[in-house]
């Protein structure tokens, strides 16, 4: 099973590194604790795994409960409360033993998943092959004539489960792995990006009655979106293939006679190592989900070749994202490789790290929307105004980051104080922007255009 057999390598990475450090530095004291954290850890991974089965059951997105939001708060906040008041030759460790919970419940959660999937192997071999395939799309139809239309959960799961891990190998790689700070902080923050990115699902619910397609992207942090769209303007569903390109490239629009939308990439295309089968696979599910579309909002198929010029609604604002993502990853890989950056962890750069990935989605949406401006908007409700948005816990977080190594120098001169915090500064402003350049690129390929024909 993909989801396990990452969660035990991840695991096992933390643990080995973690207790080769303690060996390292001569804290044999630490090992008791060691020993107690690795199984309350393994423990912990044991219940948690019910609620990973619970989902990938039911192909729903991963909500993390109250009880692990507050468990993972206080987890995170002795951690900051340590690099604060601890002593240099204390931190390291403390940083190896407070990975060892982490690492043990990632490894409970594997153990537990493999011993339920050994269970499971008594199906007969007729369910096993129709289980394997996993480009076939889930359609359910309801009751009330709604059909949903998701990815299945061998599509979609093992990827969501696994972006999760890569958050955390991200912040890892950035505290454990000892490497240069420049190649440690890319490291970081690629890990980190990739696993936000990728801890997604998307689902198409058809409300026929209501005449209304509604596009659901799961996420964390702003990540996540809705779109509603009134299939009532349309009156087919195309298919269009780029000429230059041999129709190796397609994409799904709703045609009308005054306006265009274009389904995102992230609905139509598969990813894969073979170039055939990629083609092929792509083909097969832009045929179940478009019938299914057609079927249900009664629209008439249509399928044409077009050259780059014609396509220009559709290439011109995704190639400007792609080129706005771009842009910015080089700048952070950039920043984060010229100028100085913290060569150990401390609390301002473990802050600063969980605050960049607060608000870079955000910020990734609002350049999206200024170098495409015809992507549509998300219609996600907004939060309460009695709650705070993640970005703007981010930005909060990555001030008090910015500003920290400040508050004990008051009485040095400015241009000192400066030249201390330029490290942190470079270190948030680097993984800003790389963060900042890889939403763009996932929002790209999961956000509707809206073109008008005149």
């Amino acid at each position: 099973m993909p989801i396990s057999a990452n969660f035990f390598f991840a695991g096992l990475l933390m643990l080995m590194v973690a207790i080769a450090q303690l060996l390292s530095i001569g804290e044999t004291n630490f090992l008791a604790v060691s020993s107690l954290s690795l199984l309350v850890g393994f423990a912990i991974g044991i219940y948690v795994a019910k609620s990973v089965v619970n989902v990938c059951q039911q192909n729903s997105d991963y909500i993390f409960p109250r009880t692990q939001l507050i468990g993972i708060s206080t987890y995170w906040l002795a951690l900051i409360a340590a690099l604060s008041t601890s002593p240099e030759n204390f931190i390291k460790g403390f940083v190896a033993i407070w990975w060892i919970l982490p690492a043990a419940i990632f490894i409970g959660i594997s153990s537990s998943l493999a011993f339920r999937s050994g269970k499971s192997k008594k199906i007969d071999k007729k369910q096993i092959l129709e289980t394997v395939n996993a480009d076939v799309l889930n359609v359910v139809t309801y009751s009330d004539q709604t059909v949903l239309v998701s990815p299945s959960s061998l599509g979609q799961q093992p990827r969501q489960f696994n972006s999760l891990v890569l958050i955390l190998l991200g912040f890892f790689f950035w505290s454990m792995i000892d490497l240069s700070p420049n190649l440690r902080a890319i490291a970081a923050i690629s890990l980190t990006t990739t696993g936000l990115t990728g801890f997604f699902t998307w689902q198409a619910q058809l409300r026929a009655p209501e005449k209304v397609l509604q596009l659901r992207f799961s996420g964390l942090w702003g990540i996540a979106a809705e779109y509603a769209i009134n299939v009532k303007p349309f009156s087919c569903l195309s298919v269009i293939k780029l000429q230059e390109s041999s129709g190796e490239l397609s994409w799904m629009q709703l045609s009308g006679n005054n306006s265009d939308i274009t389904i995102p990439l992230a609905m139509t295309i598969l990813p894969s190592t073979n170039k055939d089968a990629t083609n092929q696979k792509a083909s097969d599910q832009n045929d179940e989900l478009g019938q299914a579309i057609r079927e249900e909002f009664r629209l008439a198929k249509q399928e044409t070749e077009r050259d780059s010029l014609g396509m220009a609604t559709v290439l011109l604002p995704q190639g400007a994202g792609i080129l706005a993502g771009t842009a910015f990853i080089i700048l952070g890989v950039v920043l984060l490789f010229i100028f100085p950056l913290p060569t150990s962890l401390s609390a301002e750069s473990a802050i600063a790290w969980l605050g960049v990935c607060l608000v870079s989605p955000a910020i990734a949406r609002f350049f999206l929307q200024l170098v495409a401006p015809n992507s549509l908007q998300s219609d996600r409700p907004s939060y309460s105004k009695n709650h705070l948005q993640s970005w703007e816990i981010g930005t909060a977080i990555l001030l008090i980051s910015a500003f920290l190594p400040t508050q004990q120098t008051a009485k040095i001169a400015p241009l000192a104080i400066f030249m201390q915090s330029l490290p942190i500064l470079t270190l948030i402003c680097g993984w800003l922007s790389i963060s900042i350049g890889a939403c763009i690129l996932a929002f790209v390929r999961r956000t509707p255009l809206w073109n008008t024909n005149y």
